[in-house]
């Protein structure tokens, strides 16, 4: 009787053990199917903002509809990038990501600073979408080099809309986009100097 006992006890800890081990898996499943959902959620949300950046559609709201200010972070007050350099060729998005970056230079307003991480030579015209404060028909001059070196003009363009500058190039390089003349300004800067 006391051998049957021990069997009959060891029996029902292994039924209740495996029965504790199913109802943990079946619980941790749940949980990680809702995470994973949400994640999901999280990174389709995501793929659409971005998207809708390149595309250019209504950039003012994320992807849940939420209303975004005009720094780029929703007004939940998480921040959130938006994609203001994008570059397209024969149609095509290229994959090359940059930064704009506003440069707070008194005798230079309204310029800005576009880094790519990324240097390359196209074989064919791109053309380089950067979205920064310009209103449509402005003139945007298109340089190359820094302020301790030297600028040179690559182009100048005239904004075709608000707050967008478009120009082509085959060089993927760092540029300065600005609405002021630099180079004349600096020319002027020179004259006065020397006289």
């Amino acid at each position: 009787m006391n051998n049957t006992r021990k069997w009959a006890i060891a029996f029902l800890v292994s039924v209740l053990f495996t029965c504790s081990m199913f109802a943990g898996k079946a619980v941790y499943s749940k949980s990680q199917g809702t995470g994973n959902r949400d994640l999901g959620d999280l990174v389709q949300s995501d793929v659409v903002y971005t998207l809708n950046g390149y595309l250019g559609l209504d950039e003012n709201a994320d992807a849940e509809g939420n209303k975004a200010d005009s720094s780029g972070h929703d007004v939940d007050g998480m921040g959130r990038l938006t994609q203001r350099v994008t570059i397209v060729s024969d149609g095509n998005v290229l994959p090359i990501s940059g930064t704009v970056t506003k440069m707070q230079d008194a005798y230079y307003p309204g310029t800005y600073e576009v880094k790519f991480g990324n240097k390359a030579i196209l074989t064919t015209q791109a053309s380089v979408h950067v979205k920064i404060d310009v209103d449509k028909n402005e003139q945007v001059y298109i340089l190359t080099g820094d302020k301790d070196k030297g600028y040179t003009q690559v182009d100048v363009v005239t904004a075709d809309s608000d707050n967008c500058v478009v120009f082509d190039t085959n060089i993927i390089q760092d540029y300065t986009i600005s609405k002021t003349d630099i180079i004349s300004a600096q020319a002027a800067m020179a004259s006065v100097l020397t006289n």
